[in-house]
């Protein structure tokens, strides 16, 4: 039985000229919505959430699950992707890796 691949987690850089924190709500409830619609097909798609940063009018948007999937809910978000990069997502509560 082949096993599924591990989901990957992607940030989705925006540079998005006008963004305003309730442009940024909607968008992300809409991102969350097409993750969602895509989990419904089979795709492990998840919307992890999204950050402003006002003075540089750029937004950072995580997702896990494949980069075209991402892409996807990103562009049925109506998200500006100017980048999308595989990441690393690290929580301060969780103790560091080992190296090999």
């Amino acid at each position: 039985m082949p096993s599924r691949q591990e989901p990957r987690t992607y940030l989705v850089e925006c540079y998005w000229p006008g963004v305003s924190q309730h442009k940024l709500a909607a968008a992300s409830r809409q991102a969350g919505a097409a993750a969602a619609q895509l989990r419904r097909q089979g795709r492990e798609t998840r919307f992890l959430g999204s950050l402003l940063v006002p003075a540089e009018e750029t937004v950072f948007c995580l997702f896990e699950g494949t980069e075209s999937d991402v892409r996807a809910a990103s562009a049925q978000a109506g998200i500006p992707a100017e980048r999308i990069l595989e990441s690393l997502r690290v929580n301060a509560t969780e103790p560091a890796p080992t190296e090999q």
